[in-house]
């Protein structure tokens, strides 16, 4: 239907920025990544609170090792919770503020991440924890700083293509 010679779907030959989306969580590769990132850190907290034998569990084995390990599960429930409300939910359901705020979750995670390698090294001198949260939290921090790249080009264009 066009309203005053305007159409109102956009034709198959535009852009894709110019096209109607009703998700703003963008590709599903970042969705999937959001998502395994936030299962890994239930799956790693799982570990660390009820897998004794488990060498993330003696990482957790101390007082701050602990509080990490919980923070990491907090953490990681808000970013499963992002991806699959923002992501693959209709718009009503989305969750404004995580959908702004990804970064800030993705920096929390690899946050949580760099401060259990601290403390798993401090304590085991462990070379495969430290391997472990090292790629974790590089591979966060990388992934979170493109999508916030390209949410921001987003945002230009639909400002600049409007």
């Amino acid at each position: 239907m066009e309203l005053s010679g305007i159409p109102s779907e956009p034709s198959l030959f535009q852009g894709s920025h110019m096209q109607k989306v009703n998700h703003t969580g963008g590709d599903r590769a970042g969705s999937v990544f959001r998502l395994y990132m936030g299962g890994l850190a239930l799956v790693s907290w799982y570990n660390a609170i009820n897998e004794p034998r488990s060498m993330i569990s003696l990482a957790a084995g101390t007082e701050a090792g602990v509080m990490l390990a919980w923070c990491l599960a907090i953490v990681g429930v808000a970013m499963v919770a992002d991806a699959l409300i923002n992501d693959f939910l209709p718009s009503r359901f989305h969750w404004r503020l995580a959908l702004q705020q990804r970064h800030i979750l993705m920096a929390a995670l690899a946050f949580c991440y760099v401060a259990q390698l601290y403390t798993a090294f401090s304590t085991l001198r462990s070379t495969g924890l430290l391997l472990y949260y090292l790629w974790n939290a590089i591979s966060i921090m990388f992934i979170g700083l493109v999508d916030a790249h390209q949410r921001s080009k987003d945002a230009t264009c639909v400002i600049t293509c409007s």
